[in-house]
């Protein structure tokens, strides 16, 4: 299942789509996304990264950062940032985060779409514009509602 969702790109839409979705199913999308970043095949080591972090962190980290962008919306603040929180666990995700950079920014983007493509390209010599998402959590602590600006402080801090 965890290797049909990476090879349909399942991920990236769910992340995208969850701002759309009726409440019920933002809270099984969510338990999708705890299920597949825990996910690790049989017979992997036990110190063996789950699958999905390597794909999402070499090849697709567009779904962290759409993952941060449901704190447009009041909807699915909530169940991105429950999503973040776990995944934040691993540096690699903190680092898609840290680094993003929007198109036209840092030599840190390499995709053109705004994040960084896997972690290795990283220049952390270069300075950021203040345009990439991880500047947006101030904005959405500083002025969104109640509800998104707990969450987003509460991500942030993570």
């Amino acid at each position: 299942m965890v290797v049909s969702l990476i090879q349909e790109d399942l991920l990236l839409l769910l992340a995208v789509a969850i701002p759309r979705l009726p409440f019920e199913t933002r809270k099984d999308a969510q338990v999708i996304f705890s299920y597949v970043f825990r996910y690790k095949p049989p017979n992997s080591p036990a110190a063996a990264e789950p699958l999905v972090l390597n794909y999402i962190t070499n090849s697709r980290p567009e779904v962290v950062v759409a993952l941060c962008k449901g704190y447009e919306h009041r909807e699915s603040a909530m169940s991105c940032g429950t999503v973040l929180r776990e995944v934040l666990k691993h540096d690699a995700v903190a680092a898609i985060i840290l680094y993003d950079e929007p198109k036209g920014g840092s030599p840190n983007t390499t995709n053109g779409g705004g994040a960084i493509r896997g972690v290795t390209p990283i220049q952390h010599e270069i300075p950021q514009t203040g345009q990439g998402i991880f500047w947006r959590f101030f904005d959405w602590v500083e002025s969104g509602g109640f509800e998104i600006s707990t969450d987003a402080f509460s991500t942030f801090r993570v």
